[in-house]
């Protein structure tokens, strides 16, 4: 109420507009990362119910399978998906909660930069790592190429167009050899962005609104 005439304070335009007040939280670096760990807890959800689809394809397949040494392979490539979904979802996560437990501070963006680098290398590593072992039992106990269980999964990695037990070996193989090279990638770039967070005290500052 204005105090002369008893008649309401007039306000500004900026009071009926969302985005300054949208700003400054994104500014805040503790908003930030609670925001983007319950972002990871939210995809982890959705990783879950959307690998259903394939578990549920790829066990349609396994039981079309000739032989009962054939099934056998076909679900342990099964156990291994599931352990590999388990794994991507856990990491997602860990990390989550390592983003929310950041301190808050003028940099923010490359100490969370440098979080979700390692959880990317870690969830791909683990995935890929096994998925490999899954694949090369399954070539083993099949004599299939591991494309034919894969599906659209072909598409995360060079897949062996082998169906012999060398195959399954290299299949095997390969997944193993990414696994290390994304955790040693993403662990380095990590490191880098860490360095420079530390490095560069007014990096990543984000201006507030005018």
């Amino acid at each position: 109420m204005n105090d002369r005439d008893g008649t309401p304070p007039v306000r500004s335009i900026e009071h009926y507009l969302f985005m300054g007040p949208v700003l400054r939280k994104l500014g805040d670096a503790g908003f930030f990362y609670r925001m983007t760990g319950m972002s990871l807890r939210g995809t982890a959800a959705l990783i879950i119910l959307g690998s259903l689809a394939s578990f549920f394809n790829a066990g349609k397949l396994v039981f079309e399978l000739p032989t009962t040494s054939a099934i056998f392979g076909g679900i342990l490539f099964q156990f291994f998906y599931i352990l590999a979904i388990y794994a991507v979802v856990h990491v997602f996560v860990i990390r989550a909660r390592d983003i929310e437990r950041l301190p808050p501070q003028e940099v923010y963006m490359l100490p969370l930069g440098a979080v979700l680098v390692k959880m990317a290398g870690e969830a791909y590593a683990g995935f890929i790592g096994l998925i490999a072992i899954g694949g090369g039992l399954y070539v083993w106990f099949t004599g299939k190429e591991v494309g034919t269980i894969l599906g659209p999964l072909q598409a995360l990695f060079p897949v062996m167009r082998d169906a012999t037990f060398i195959g399954g070996i290299g299949f095997l193989g390969l997944g193993v050899l990414i696994s290390v090279g994304a955790i040693i990638a993403s662990y380095m770039i990590a490191e880098v962005l860490r360095q420079l967070g530390t490095a560069s005290p007014v990096a990543g500052r984000l201006p507030g609104p005018p």
